[in-house]
């Protein structure tokens, strides 16, 4: 590791300046400028694919508080789940090269990346981002089915796309039905995008087609109670091949608050969601503590 100590960016650095930073600093007019150029800039070492609703945005605010990580200029790109766009557009998100190799020379090290949480749902994701970033370190963090559908729905209620009663909506009669071409899935009023409660939480058909266009030993998938106490972000850190550095293991973000759900309405997930369940603990070969 190169020694000298890296400039003081406590302040720049902490979690909620950076996003506040972030929102401020990705206008469509602040890309456009930064695709000038954009040649001499890198592309991410790693990508977080999601799922929604299951913690992504903690881990990411994590991982920018190490100083061998530099964010990019919004957490969620949305480059592999939306129309082609010339990869000029995909840099521009990201550091200069001569940045990252300043940073790296300060801390012996210096990566970055991106967090979109349709990506892992998105069915053309996998072979984009193969033809675009095939060595990218992937990292999923998944969330007991059951719990990911309920927040998902409180979600979509507060951002307007949902006005049907809990019971109603997480009905698995009243799934939506998916379509087979990528450009349903681009459209940003995608049914699935906007809802998706139980689509969503299909994790083995969604981890499989990953598997199917990318070798396994690029894909970390984590379960989203590992958040607690920093235990993912270390893993995270170690499948980055980076040093367990002081950072900010920070508490969940992006979290909302909501009653639970009547009785009958878990029970019925619960059956829903079970043989799912069994094929992606066989597909991972490891069970996870979901009731």
């Amino acid at each position: 590791m190169t020694s000298g100590a890296p400039p003081d960016r406590s302040a720049a650095r902490s979690p909620d300046s950076w996003a506040r930073r972030a929102r401020r600093a990705a206008g469509p007019a602040v890309v456009a400028s930064r695709r000038w150029g954009a040649h001499g800039r890198v592309l991410p070492d790693f990508v977080i694919l999601g799922a929604q609703k299951s913690g992504t945005t903690t881990l990411y605010t994590q991982l920018v508080t190490h100083p061998a990580v530099v964010p990019a200029l919004r957490k969620e790109v949305h480059y592999f789940d939306a129309p082609p766009r010339p990869i000029e557009w995909y840099r521009a998100f990201f550091p200069r090269r001569r940045a990252m190799q300043t940073r790296a020379a300060n801390v012996g090290h210096a990566v970055t990346g991106e967090a979109t949480p349709f990506y892992l749902f998105h069915p053309g994701a996998p072979a984009r981002l193969r033809a675009a970033i095939p060595h990218a370190r992937l990292i999923v963090v998944l969330r007991d089915p059951v719990e990911r559908a309920v927040s998902g729905y409180h979600h979509a209620v507060r951002m307007g796309d949902e006005t049907r009663s809990i019971d109603v909506a997480l009905d698995p009669a009243n799934a939506e039905v998916l379509a087979d071409a990528s450009q349903w899935y681009d459209d940003p009023a995608c049914p699935a995008r906007r809802r998706g409660y139980l689509a969503r939480g299909r994790y083995a058909e969604q981890l499989e087609r990953w598997f199917a266009v990318l070798s396994r030993e690029q894909v970390l998938v984590l379960e989203t109670r590992e958040l607690g106490g920093g235990v993912a972000l270390g893993r995270t850190l170690d499948f980055l091949g980076l040093p367990h550095t002081a950072v900010d293991a920070a508490s969940n973000r992006n979290v909302g608050a909501y009653e639970p759900p009547e009785s009958a309405v878990d029970r019925s997930l619960r059956d829903y969601f079970a043989p799912h369940n069994a094929r992606l603990f066989t597909l991972l070969g490891q069970r996870f503590d979901w009731p």
